[in-house]
Formats: C-alpha cells, sequence, structure tokens
C-alpha cells in the first residue's frame, strides 16, 4: 500500500476544530499497551472468542510460544486471559484452519468454522463443530457439515446462522447462507442463496434482523451489492438494501442495533466513486438505501487512499477497525462516493473510530503485517486483535494482541 503524508490544510484544520466542539467526546477505550500473552507462529489469527477465563484463538497458525513457535499447535487453541498463557486442558487440534468463532447461547458451548475435516477425532465435524469450552471435544452429534468453507457465524434464539463458500449443508443446497438448529445442527428452511461468499454475519440486539457482508451481487435472488438483511421470523431478505458496489468484509451493530458499519476492501466497478476500503455508516432499519451517517477510507488510485479493512466490532466508545489500511479522514464525511473534506492521519492496521463521527479516536497502537488485522473482538478482558503481523506498538507480539480494558 502507498502511504500519502499528512496533508496540513488550514480550512479543513478549522473545520476539525468547529467540528469537535459540537460533539461529546466518546467513551474509554482499552489501554493501547497489549498485554503480555500467547504468540502464534506459521499462519494468521482469524478468530477470536472468550467464555469465562478462557480467551479462543483461532487461524491457520502451526505452533504457539513466547517469541519462538516452542509449543506445536494448530489451527485453535485457548489461552487464560489472566496469564495470557496456554490452557494446556483445551486440545481440540483440528486438522486444517479455524476462520470464524462463536461462544454459543448461555456459554455453553463454543462454535468453530473454517475448512477443517477432522476435530479431536470427530469425522462428521467437517468445517463447522460445536466444541466443549473445556476439553475442546466436538460433541459428535452435532453434524451440519457444508461442503466448503464457512467464514462467519452468528445465533438468535435456538437457530445458527452460517456463512461462507460452501453450496450444501447435510446434502441440502444451501448456497453460502444457511440456518441449521443450534442443538442438533438440523438444516433449517431459509434458502436464501448467496451468489457469491458471505464474509461476515451479525444479529441485531433484539433478535430480529441478520446482517450480511460479503462479495455477493444477489440474495435469493433480489440484488444486492454486498450487504444485505434478513428478517429472522419470516426468512425473507428485507427492503433494507445499502447498495455498497464495494466487497464487504465486516458488519457490525451498533449496541442499540440502530447503526450498522460495514467494511470494505475493493469496488466492484470504477476506482474512486464506491465506497472501496472503506468504513461506512448507516441506519441498520428501513428500506431502501439509508443516506450515509459517515464514511472513512479510500480506494487504490485515489489520494485519500485507505486500504482493505476486514474487521470491524462495535461498541458504546468505539468503532474498531482492522485490516491494511493506512490513512483515515480526520473529519466528519457524509458521502462516500467522494474524498475527504479535510486531512488525513495514519492509522497503521488498527484503529479506533468515535462511533457518531468516523473521526479516528487517539487511541494508535499501530500493527505490522501483509494482510495487517483480521479480526476485532471485544471481550470481558478487553480488545483482542489477531491477523498476521509481528509486532503492535513496536512489540513482538505475533499475530495476537489482548488490549485490556473495557472495550
Amino acid at each position: 500500500m502507498t502511504t500519502f503524508a499528512r496533508r496540513a490544510l488550514p480550512v479543513a484544520v478549522a473545520v476539525l476544530l468547529l467540528f469537535a466542539l459540537t460533539l461529546s467526546p466518546a467513551g474509554a477505550v482499552p489501554s493501547p499497551t497489549a498485554a503480555d500473552t500467547l504468540q502464534f507462529y506459521g499462519g494468521e489469527v482469524r478468530a477470536v472468542a472468550q467464555i469465562g477465563g478462557n480467551i479462543y484463538v483461532g487461524g491457520s497458525f502451526t505452533a504457539v510460544g513466547n517469541g519462538t513457535p516452542s509449543i506445536p499447535r494448530s489451527n485453535l487453541v485457548a489461552i487464560d486471559a489472566a496469564s495470557g498463557q496456554l490452557v494446556t486442558g483445551f486440545d481440540p487440534h483440528p486438522d486444517n484452519a479455524v476462520n470464524t468463532l462463536l461462544v454459543s447461547a448461555g456459554g455453553t458451548h463454543l462454535y468453530a468454522g473454517g475448512v477443517f475435516n477432522n476435530v479431536r477425532g470427530c469425522s462428521q465435524c467437517d468445517r463447522l463443530a460445536m466444541l466443549d469450552p473445556a476439553t475442546g471435544a466436538a460433541v459428535a452429534s452435532f453434524g451440519p457439515r457444508p461442503n466448503a468453507a464457512v467464514l462467519s457465524l452468528a445465533q438468535a434464539g435456538n437457530t445458527l446462522f452460517v456463512g461462507g463458500t460452501f453450496a450444501t449443508v447435510s446434502g441440502r443446497r444451501r448456497v453460502r447462507l444457511a440456518a441449521v438448529d443450534a442443538t442438533t445442527g438440523t438444516v433449517g428452511g431459509m434458502a436464501l442463496h448467496a451468489n457469491q461468499a458471505v464474509r461476515d454475519l451479525a444479529v441485531n440486539p433484539a433478535g430480529t434482523t441478520l446482517y450480511l457482508a460479503g462479495a455477493f451481487t444477489s440474495v435469493g435472488g433480489v440484488t444486492r451489492y454486498n450487504f444485505a438483511s434478513v428478517d429472522i421470523a419470516s426468512r425473507l431478505l428485507t427492503a433494507w438494501n445499502p447498495n455498497i458496489h464495494a466487497s464487504g468484509w465486516g458488519v457490525a451493530l451498533s449496541p442499540n442495533g440502530a447503526t450498522a458499519f460495514m467494511t470494505t476492501a475493493d469496488g466492484n466497478e470504477s476506482v474512486c466513486n464506491a465506497g472501496h476500503e472503506s468504513v461506512i455508516a448507516m441506519s441498520a432499519t428501513g428500506s431502501g438505501t439509508p443516506p450515509v451517517l459517515w464514511h472513512n477510507g479510500g480506494a487504490p488510485g485515489c489520494v485519500y487512499t485507505s486500504g482493505d479493512i476486514n474487521a470491524v466490532e462495535a461498541t458504546a466508545s468505539a468503532v474498531y477497525i482492522g485490516g491494511h489500511l493506512n490513512n483515515l479522514c480526520t473529519v466528519r464525511n457524509t458521502s462516500y462516493t467522494t474524498a475527504c473534506p479535510g486531512a488525513l492521519t495514519v492509522r497503521n492496521h488498527l484503529a479506533a473510530l468515535d462511533p457518531a463521527t468516523g473521526v479516528p479516536l487517539s487511541w494508535n497502537p499501530g500493527a505490522t503485517g501483509v494482510r495487517g488485522v483480521l479480526v476485532t473482538g471485544a471481550l470481558a478482558a478487553g480488545l483482542g486483535v489477531g491477523g498476521d503481523f509481528q509486532r503492535t506498538n513496536g512489540v513482538l507480539h505475533s499475530g495476537f494482541a489482548l488490549f485490556p480494558g473495557t472495550a
């Protein structure tokens, strides 16, 4: 990625200062200094979750350790939230990458999705498994068996929603999106096929609406560019249509469910006019295309380049984004078809934005890496971040970093 120098335009600075005076400050964010934790080697960290005192970390790694890959553990481990070190009793050893993790309702189980075919001897646990969070043993009776990669999971009631690149689940045609019973794994009646990958899922706090992000241009035969939502009761596509013509990577809801925060990579069409490499905030309800509440990002070849934004997490205090982004806009922008109206500031692969305005907060640990940050998760222990990075804040934190505090 090309990094552009920060532009100090007097008018932009004046606008920024005036705008800042009219806004209430965002809440507290975690420490920008990562805790001393286990490190991950030989691949990427793609998923994080927490149950009780254990933080679960999934990805494509082959070993863990503290400064060297001294412990052979692949694809999914647990670390102690207090000490940051390996929980040896949890050992699912999936035979291939874990892309997503989800804590079940009530916290009794851990769902894992990915491209694995076997979890601790469970051969029917292809690509989607329900695990004992203490030992990592798979529940053998739960076996939906999608026929290709699982990329994201979300739960509402006793329904587990599954997104990915698969075409069948339990042998039934379910193209890239499916609903299964969260206890038994039995395939549900929803048959809204997406024409390309579904990369991320989110359920609103009320449990009434499922949100999708991906590379699709239609869902259930209806045109939807990269983002869509489904009414959970009827299992039908809603009329909500962000119409963002840039490949969707992430979607997160504000704590009250009123706002959808959507992140993108490259676009479907021309370079500089469709919300490429951005995070975009819109109303999460209503029909048609909502107005842009704010937008931050850019596109390749544009003077306001940001970089792919792979991950998003929304809390009351901040919208956390990760990817291989570099430059972000320092003033509110309510258009995703025009350049930043003010100055830019550098955020290397990781940033926290004001939920109301999209303006970057001062929290700035930074991360290295090629793809950079692939997952951000608000955990009880703080903000968990994973990717292919080697350092945050200049300190060695290979693949995973935990920023302590309340996210």
